[in-house]
């Protein structure tokens, strides 16, 4: 025995690919993304001379990836925080 079909027709199978992909998927203005990573390779680099130069804070922050640099940053000011 088939199993029963999840979907009516081809266009009711597309509209549910399309609204599952609208659910994990961002759209975004090239342009506004490749400035944010300069901005962020930018910030990177700072805290990489700021931590040559002896400052704490970018001696407590800085990292290999700009991910876990911002992670820390957060992590960082949340304890100053508190």
């Amino acid at each position: 025995m088939a199993r029963p079909k999840q979907y009516a027709d081809d266009a009711a199978r597309q509209q549910a690919h399309r609204a599952r992909r609208k659910a994990q998927v961002v759209e975004l203005d090239r342009a506004a993304f490749d400035a944010l990573t300069v901005r962020l390779d930018a910030l990177q680099a700072a805290v990489h001379d700021a931590a040559r130069a002896g400052d704490a804070l970018a001696l407590e922050v800085r990292a290999g990836s700009v991910d876990t640099m911002l992670d820390n940053l957060v992590a960082a000011f949340s304890r100053r925080a508190a």
